[in-house]
C-alpha cells in the first residue's frame, strides 16, 4: 500500500509540478523577451526622434546657400578696414536670418559664423553676442571636424562653448563648412544646441522612471536621465552585451542603439523588479496552484492505494492456499472493475486447475505413444533399404552389374535420407551422394549431360549440411538442358579461399537465364520453379549467417554458375557413421 501510495502521489504531483515550473519558465522567458523587444523598439524610436531633431538643425546650416548676398560676401572675404556698405549689409542680413531661427526653435543657445580670415559673427539667446576674437577657435574639435567634413554636417558631444566674450555655457555643437561650387571652404557655420531637447523627447515618451543615457563617440555623456549617472558609463559599456545591467545594487533589463548619423550611443534600461512584477505574481500563483494540486494528488493517491491493495492482499492469501494444494476459490468480488475481473478469472482458474492437473498424465501417455509411433515409422526406410540391398546381391549373383550399380546408387540416396537428421557431413560424403544421384539421372537422361568433378583432396574433410548440393545439381540437369540440342557440360568444383571460406560451384553451359530471372530465382517465393535453390540458400543463412549462402553468376559464355559460400570447418574426428545394411549379417 505504501508503494502504491508513493507511486500514485508521484504520478499525480510530479506532472503538476513540472507543468507549473515549465509554464512559469516559458511565460517568464516569453515576457522577458517581449520586454526586451519593447525596450528595443522604444530605443529605436527615441534615437530616431533625436536624429530627426538634429537633422532639422542640419537643414538650417544650409541657409547661406539660399542667401545670394551672404554667399557673395563669403566668397570674397575682406579685412575689416576694407568692408563697404554692401558687404556690411550682406553680413547683417545673414545675421538677421540666423537670429530669427532661434526664436522659433528654443533649443538653440547660439550660433556663430567664421570666415576663412578667422573673422566671426555670432548670435546667442542670452548674454552678449560679441565674439571673443582671442579665442583659438581653430583648435575647437567642432571646427576641425567641420573642415575635415568638406561641407558635411558634423555633430559633437556635450562641451563648453567659450568663443563668446562673456559667460561660457554647455551645448551640443552642430557645424558645417560652407563651400563653393569647387568645394573650396568659405566659412564655418556652427549651431550650439541645448541638450534639453533630448529631455523633452524623453518626457514625451513617458519614460521618466527609465534609465536613459546618451553618449558621444568618445563615450562621454550627452544626456543622462534621473536614474543615470556618469560613473555608471564604464561599467555600462561592458555589460550591454549581457542584456542585464548591474548598477548600484540594482538590476536593469537594458538595450542599446547606435546612430551612424550622430555617432551617439543610446542606453535604455528598466528596473527588472518593476518590469517583471507580472512575472513574479504569476510565479507565486503557479507555485500555489502546484502545492494545491500536490495535496489533492496525495489524498486521491491514498484513496486509490487503499482501494487497490485491500483486495489484492486478500487474493494473495488465497494464492498461498492454492500453492499448498488447497484449490479453494476466493469468491466473487462485488467490484465490476479490473480487480473484480481478476477475482472472477482467478476463481475460474482455480476450478480448472485441478482438471488440468488430472489431464497432464493423460497427455504424457499420448506423448509417449506418439514417440513410439514415430520410431516405428523410421523403421520403414530401413526395411526398404535392406530389401534393396538383397535385390542388389541377387543382381550381382546373376552377373548383372548395371542393375547392381543402379540399386547401389539408390541405396546410397536412401541412406542419405535416413541420415538426414545428422548435423553436418564431410564434403566427400556429399560428393559421393552427388555421384550416386548423377548415375541415376544418367539412366533417365542417357547421353544428355556430362559432369566434370574438380574437388581437391584438401577440402574433402570440410563439413557441411547434408543433402545440400543435390537440389543444385538437379536444377542444372533439369533446367539448363531444356531446348538444348547438344550435350550439357556440368562442372562441380570446390576451393578454399584465404579468408577460410569454402566456395563450391556448380556451373553449366546450358541455356542460361535472363537478368530478370536471375534476380527472382533466390527471392521470388510466389513461384515453384527453382524452389530448391531458395531452400539451400535459406538453410545456409539460418545456420551460418547472412554473409554466407547462394549466389548466381553469369559466366562469359553460355550457361549459369551457382556459387555456394560456406565457412570452412573440418568435420569432427570420430563422427559416428551409419552402417550400411546389406542383409549379409556380421
Amino acid at each position: 500500500m505504501k508503494k502504491l501510495f508513493l507511486l500514485f502521489a508521484a504520478i499525480g504531483s510530479i506532472p503538476a509540478l513540472l507543468l507549473g515550473m515549465n509554464a512559469y519558465r516559458m511565460s517568464a522567458q516569453m515576457l522577458e523577451h517581449q520586454g526586451e523587444r519593447d525596450l528595443q523598439v522604444i530605443a529605436n524610436q527615441l534615437l530616431g526622434s533625436i536624429e530627426r531633431q538634429v537633422n532639422d538643425f542640419d537643414r538650417f546650416t544650409l541657409l547661406p546657400y539660399y542667401t545670394p548676398e551672404a554667399f557673395e560676401f563669403l566668397q570674397t572675404p575682406l579685412p575689416v578696414d576694407e568692408w563697404d556698405y554692401a558687404y556690411v549689409n550682406a553680413q547683417k542680413k545673414l545675421l538677421r536670418l540666423m537670429s530669427a531661427y532661434p526664436s522659433i526653435h528654443s533649443s538653440i543657445r547660439g550660433m556663430v559664423l567664421y570666415d576663412m580670415n578667422g573673422r566671426g559673427s555670432g548670435y546667442r539667446i542670452s548674454g552678449t553676442s560679441q565674439i571673443n576674437e582671442n579665442w583659438p577657435v581653430f583648435q575647437e574639435s567642432w571646427y576641425v571636424k567641420a573642415l575635415k567634413g568638406k561641407g558635411r554636417f558634423v555633430v559633437t558631444g556635450l562641451h563648453e562653448v567659450r568663443h563668446f566674450s562673456q559667460d561660457s555655457f554647455l551645448a551640443i555643437t552642430g557645424a558645417r563648412t560652407i563651400v563653393d561650387d569647387k568645394l573650396n571652404p568659405l566659412a564655418v557655420l556652427a549651431i550650439h544646441i541645448s541638450p534639453e531637447f533630448i529631455g523633452k523627447i524623453v518626457k514625451a515618451t513617458e519614460l521618466q522612471d527609465a534609465y536613459i543615457a546618451v553618449t558621444d563617440a568618445e563615450g562621454k555623456p550627452v544626456y543622462l536621465s534621473g536614474e543615470a549617472s556618469e560613473d555608471d558609463l564604464p561599467a555600462l559599456a561592458v555589460q550591454t552585451a549581457k542584456g542585464t545591467w548591474e548598477l548600484e545594487n540594482k538590476n536593469f533589463s537594458g538595450v542599446t542603439d547606435y546612430s551612424d548619423y550622430l555617432g551617439w550611443t543610446l542606453y535604455l534600461g528598466q528596473d527588472r523588479d518593476k518590469l517583471f512584477q507580472g512575472i513574479y505574481a504569476f510565479r507565486r500563483f503557479t507555485f500555489l496552484t502546484a502545492a494545491i494540486l500536490i495535496l489533492a494528488a496525495a489524498f486521491v493517491s491514498f484513496w486509490l492505494a487503499k482501494g487497490l491493495s485491500t483486495p489484492i492482499r486478500r487474493l494473495i492469501r488465497v494464492m498461498r492456499e492454492v500453492e499448498l494444494g488447497n484449490f479453494v476459490a476466493p469468491g466473487i468480488l462485488k467490484q465490476k472493475d479490473e480487480i473484480g475481473q481478476l477475482y472472477l478469472n482467478f476463481s475460474r482458474m482455480v476450478k480448472r486447475l485441478e482438471e488440468m492437473v488430472q489431464s497432464i498424465e493423460e497427455k504424457e501417455r499420448q506423448k509417449r505413444h506418439a514417440e513410439l509411433y514415430a520410431q516405428r515409422a523410421r523403421i520403414q526406410p530401413h526395411f526398404l533399404y535392406n530389401t534393396l540391398n538383397s535385390i542388389r546381391m541377387l543382381a550381382i549373383l546373376q552377373q548383372n552389374s548395371q542393375i547392381a550399380r543402379l540399386i547401389q546408387s539408390l541405396n546410397k540416396l536412401l541412406k542419405a535420407i535416413i541420415q538426414y537428421n545428422d548435423d553436418l557431413v564431410p564434403l566427400r560424403e556429399e560428393i559421393a551422394l552427388l555421384r550416386s544421384y548423377a548415375r541415376l539421372m544418367d539412366l533417365r537422361y542417357t547421353n544428355m549431360f556430362v559432369i566434370h568433378w574438380r574437388i581437391p583432396e584438401e577440402v574433402t574433410d570440410a563439413s557441411m549440411p547434408p543433402m545440400l548440393l543435390q537440389p543444385v545439381l538437379e536444377n542444372a540437369i533439369f533446367h539448363a538442358s531444356k531446348g538444348l540440342n547438344r550435350e550439357l557440360n556440368i562442372t562441380v568444383s570446390a576451393r578454399l579461399g584465404s579468408d577460410r571460406v569454402l566456395t563450391i560451384e556448380v556451373a553449366d553451359d546450358g541455356i542460361g537465364v535472363t537478368d530478370e530471372q536471375m534476380a527472382s530465382l533466390l527471392n521470388d517465393r510466389g513461384k515453384d520453379n527453382h524452389v530448391g535453390l531458395r531452400n539451400v540458400n535459406e538453410r545456409i543463412r539460418l545456420r551460418f549467417g547472412m554473409q554466407y549462402g547462394v549466389s548466381l553468376v553469369k559466366p562469359d559464355g553460355p550457361g549459369l554458375c551457382v556459387r555456394i559460400r560456406l565457412p570452412y570447418q573440418q568435420i569432427a574426428q570420430g563422427r559416428d557413421s551409419h552402417v550400411e545394411f546389406d542383409g549379409r549379417g556380421g
